[in-house]
């Protein structure tokens, strides 16, 4: 059996969760959880943040890289790793991998966000540019890792990445058990599937709310279809969002866990970044920003009181991209009474 098939063969359990959270407790930060004013206001329902842009990576991917490399520190110091990202997660496994004395190599697609991949390097990572999309890079990532020998760490379909990426889920519950929904950015699923694991075991009455770009609405043509659907021509400047095709683990997980995925255009998460910036000083990159771009765009309404967690994923925004929305012409919101 392959690796791969095995790994598609597994599932994660809550129990795995909690042992992924002992495993990364000494190298992965527990981030802020608190109240935000401002979105709240702006809603009328009772809005709570959950800072993954504090990670020492700026990004919340540092979990399930500390987890799928601790768990199998020995073999990796042996052969190294190798893995496939558009940017956050080559960088939290290459940090990882620097932490732990691992070599590491990651492919990264063509015209990846420059800032990413000079943070990949800074973490003494060998770099390898290929395609032009996701599954590409992923495809390649396979390649190299049958050439060399190196083990391979799929960015998202894999269910030690699950779940570590589940921790950040369970210390929202932990902190704010009462939570009536929580809003979740989708890129290859791995965050979603994660948390969605933690929280039904723990607030099985919570509901799940996943959130894509609509250039890449991957979840949420599967789960409309029933069956896995691969975006051809994925396009959004949310480099975090850029799942081509969703993983086959995180489907199944998905289908039974999430309640609802909306989409969100490039134009709202524009907006949300600078909205977080200027309104609640909170620097984000457009796919950390979805959540409170599905919120502040209308595309999910809440109720009047619902207490809703926002996962802000990442902050890593590139300085070009920061750089345009600051020059950008910006009208504060005002916030309801």
């Amino acid at each position: 059996m392959s690796l791969t098939e095995n790994m598609n063969s597994s599932t994660v359990k809550f129990e795995d969760i909690e042992k992924a959270r002992e495993r990364i407790r000494n190298y992965v930060f527990r981030t802020p959880l608190y109240s935000n004013l401002f979105l709240s206001k702006r809603t009328g329902a009772d809005i709570f943040v959950k800072l993954e842009c504090y990670q020492p990576t700026g990004v919340f991917k540092i979990r399930g890289a500390f987890n799928i490399e601790l768990k199998n520190l020995n073999l990796i110091k042996e052969r190294g790793v190798v893995t496939a990202s558009s940017g956050n997660h080559g960088l939290s496994v290459a940090y990882a991998a620097k932490t732990l004395g691992v070599d590491c190599s990651v492919v990264v697609t063509k015209g990846a966000n420059p800032d990413k991949i000079k943070m990949i390097k800074l973490f003494g990572a060998n770099v390898i540019e290929d395609g032009p999309t996701s599954d590409s890079i992923i495809t390649r990532a396979h390649e190299f890792s049958a050439e060399t020998g190196r083990f391979f760490i799929h960015p998202f379909d894999d269910p030690d990445v699950i779940s570590g990426q589940g921790t950040c889920g369970l210390e929202m519950v932990e902190e704010k058990a009462n939570f009536d929904t929580l809003i979740v950015p989708v890129g290859g699923g791995g965050l979603i599937s994660g948390i969605s694991t933690a929280v039904r075991a723990m607030t099985p009455e919570c509901k799940i709310i996943g959130v894509e770009a609509t250039g890449v609405p991957s979840l949420f043509e599967s789960m409309k279809e029933n069956k896995l659907v691969t975006v051809e021509d994925p396009k959004t400047i949310a480099d975090g969002l850029l799942g081509q095709t969703i993983g086959k683990l995180n489907f199944e997980i998905c289908r039974k866990n999430v309640d609802e995925v909306v989409l969100v255009s490039d134009d709202s998460m524009r907006q949300a970044v600078k909205s977080l910036l200027f309104d609640s000083h909170l620097l984000t990159e457009p796919s950390g920003a979805a959540p409170a771009a599905a919120l502040l765009s209308g595309v999910y309404k809440p109720k009047p009181g619902e207490r809703i967690g926002l996962v802000i994923s990442g902050g890593n925004i590139s300085y070009k991209l920061l750089l345009n929305l600051l020059t950008e012409n910006y009208q504060v919101p005002q916030a309801s009474a």
